[in-house]
């Protein structure tokens, strides 16, 4: 005998509707319903959303301050160099000029001049005008501390703000 699907035995069916069947307190369960079947999670949810746009940007802020930190570091130290390069020149100058130190009068453009414009013997000692400027495209200045003799000068450049002392990134540098 042929095990049967009904569970009114009664009837010889294999297969049975809904109507056909008696209430006996069963029911019947639709296994392709959403609860027995789980779709794999698909995107993020809003609060993972949140988090992630918050920690890139905090990332993003550290780098920008670390970015900008680095940027006015980097041009105090170009104008360092930058002065230290019009130094070497105006002792350059001074060596052919058979001079021991720049008068008050002296310009910084006689050092863009060869021996036939007017500059020194084996002038130009800077290639451009872009070399008497600083970061911040303001001219070198040409200081002398009181008291001094000889070579002592100041090649200067005021910083950032453009104007005499300062500190942080408005300080004047000197070499």
């Amino acid at each position: 005998m042929q095990p049967f699907c009904c569970p009114c035995s009664r009837c010889n069916r294999w297969s049975h509707d809904q109507s056909h069947l008696p209430n006996l307190g069963v029911t019947t369960v639709n296994l392709t319903s959403r609860s027995r079947t789980r779709r794999p999670r698909r995107g993020f949810t809003l609060v993972e959303v949140i988090v992630m746009v918050t920690i890139v940007a905090i990332l993003g802020g550290v780098v920008a301050t670390t970015m900008l930190s680095q940027g006015a570091e980097g041009r105090a130290r170009a104008a360092e160099i930058g002065a230290a390069r019009i130094r070497t020149a105006i002792q350059q100058y001074l060596v052919d000029a058979g001079q021991s130190r720049p008068g008050q009068d002296f310009e910084l453009n006689l050092l863009l001049l060869g021996p036939e414009d007017g500059g020194g013997r084996t002038g130009p000692y800077l290639n451009s005008e872009d070399h008497l400027k600083d970061p911040w495209d303001s001219f070198y200045v040409l200081e002398f501390p009181p008291g001094t003799k000889n070579f002592d000068f100041d090649v200067v450049s005021y910083g950032e703000d453009k104007q005499v002392g300062g500190k942080g990134p408005a300080e004047d540098i000197r070499k």
